[in-house]
């Protein structure tokens, strides 16, 4: 079987938390298993030796999925390498190896992960990645500001148009003086 490297997934998402406290919670087996449940599955146990030659291990519950693999290159809090081995027990012919680059920057507003998965060997396997990523970092999002995210959409749901205004966004003083 021949991997196509030029396939691959990439998923990028911003957080206003620093750079520090995204890459422990990427990195921390307590704050990784509150947050990451791939396809439903929740995180048992958790190896992360975060060295050059070092071993990640994800055992999931039951056993029905586990993600393996080898540092392959680490810059603290900036950058991690390895391989993505998953191993998926009731279904042999899903079982794949990948190579996974895990960037964290800092930013104005906070930071940013940047996910980066080769080794794909068809076209068929991508989308489901890319959606997996996806979901699992808005979860990474929320588990970081879940009480933030909330008061944002409240913020959103204060400035709607009332039907008293007539659908402007004008201070309610305003609408008095219109005749309200």
């Amino acid at each position: 079987m021949e991997i196509n490297k030029a396939l691959k997934v990439e998923a990028r998402k911003s957080y206003s938390v620093s750079p520090d406290e995204l890459y422990k919670a990427w990195t921390d087996p307590e704050q990784l298993k509150q947050w990451w449940k791939p396809m439903g599955n929740t995180l048992k146990e958790v190896t992360n030796d975060i060295k050059v030659g070092g071993r990640v291990r994800y055992v999931f519950e039951d056993d029905k999925l586990i993600i393996s693999g080898e540092y392959m290159e680490v810059k603290e809090k900036e950058k991690l390498v390895y391989s993505w081995n998953w191993e998926l027990p009731e279904d042999a012919v899903r079982n794949a190896e990948y190579k996974l680059t895990v960037n964290f920057a800092s930013k104005d507003y906070g930071s940013e992960i940047h996910i980066l998965q080769e080794n794909f060997q068809d076209d068929e396997t991508l989308l489901p990645h890319q959606q997996g990523w996806e979901k699992g970092l808005t979860d990474l999002k929320e588990f970081l500001e879940g009480s933030n995210t909330g008061s944002e959409d409240k913020k959103d749901d204060a400035q709607a148009p009332s039907a008293e205004s007539g659908g402007y966004r004008e201070d309610p003083a305003q609408v008095k003086v219109g005749g309200g």
